[in-house]
């Protein structure tokens, strides 16, 4: 299910996440010790896949349930389960960021923020990429809450850390780090940074456009967003009407493989042909 989720097969990964989570059901039933944890992580999994088809409620629940296994399973062995509770509640922030329940995301955030960051200082190898996601997401909230300054320090944490992993292992961190890169990019074009803004989109873009050509099925969503990010900053920001344009090209084409697929596709495609129907109506 989890190699569906990524493959964008929604339907044949909800599928195999419900049968899963039938099985372990029914092995926890009968011993909690062993298979409650595994019921707790197939919850988790069709929670994220269930955010992913906009399905907000029922991602909720799914979260919700997984986080109360876990904290029972906490209380017993905190070292094997501590981990566990601060990725759901990081999980369960971006869902109550998506669903606009700012001062809920920010707790879980933090919370898990506290959590991760202890275990870091322990066994930074392990640990250290959990903090640097969890600071990108808590940055993702707080310029939501048009707090920018701690914004800016939380990316900046986040891309330090992702950018000294990247230089260990680029083939599993670099995709981080263009993450990282574009959702600064995006702050710094909120604060009016429009310099500092295109540097970040550009690095962002060239990582993810490499990424995309070597792992289209993976990447080619994230590569497309980076595009219609410049899009908009070249039409609305640093008004550029050829680059405009070429940037929601490039985000179409990337985008239209997957747009029966997954709604964020089919969302950002319309986006991007809306910016060329703007620059139509200008010519």
């Amino acid at each position: 299910a989890n190699l569906q989720r990524d493959k964008n097969e929604f339907e044949e990964a909800e599928k195999s996440y419900q049968e899963a989570l039938e099985i372990r059901r029914k092995l926890a039933a009968v011993n909690p010790q062993t298979y409650l944890p595994t019921v707790a992580t197939t919850l988790n999994n069709l929670a994220i896949l269930q955010r992913d088809k906009n399905e907000f409620e029922e991602a909720e629940k799914s979260y919700q349930e997984a986080l109360e296994i876990i904290r029972k399973l906490v209380a017993v062995n905190p070292q094997t389960y501590l981990p566990t509770v601060a990725t759901t509640l990081n999980n369960l922030a971006i869902l109550q960021r998506d669903k606009n329940e700012f001062e809920e995301a920010e707790k879980s955030y933090q919370e898990a923020l506290e959590i991760i960051r202890k275990l870091a200082a322990v066994n930074p190898q392990t640990y250290l990429t959990d903090v640097a996601t969890t600071l990108n997401n808590l940055a993702n909230l707080q310029r939501d809450k048009n707090e920018f300054e701690e914004a800016e320090k939380s990316y900046h944490e986040a891309l330090e850390i992702r950018r000294k992993l990247a230089a260990v292992n680029p083939q599993t961190y670099l995709t981080d780090v263009a993450t990282t890169l574009n959702n600064l990019a995006n702050l710094q074009r909120d604060k009016n940074e429009f310099e500092e803004a295109e540097k970040s989109y550009h690095e962002a873009l060239e990582i993810r456009r490499k990424l995309a050509h070597d792992h289209p099925r993976v990447y080619s969503i994230d590569y497309a967003d980076t595009a219609l990010n410049l899009s908009f900053f070249y039409t609305y920001s640093s008004v550029n009407m050829d680059k405009a344009i070429i940037y929601s090209k490039e985000a179409i084409k990337w985008y239209y493989p997957f747009v029966d697929m997954v709604p964020h596709a089919k969302k950002y495609y319309q986006h991007a042909e809306q910016i060329l129907e703007h620059w139509k109506s200008k010519s």
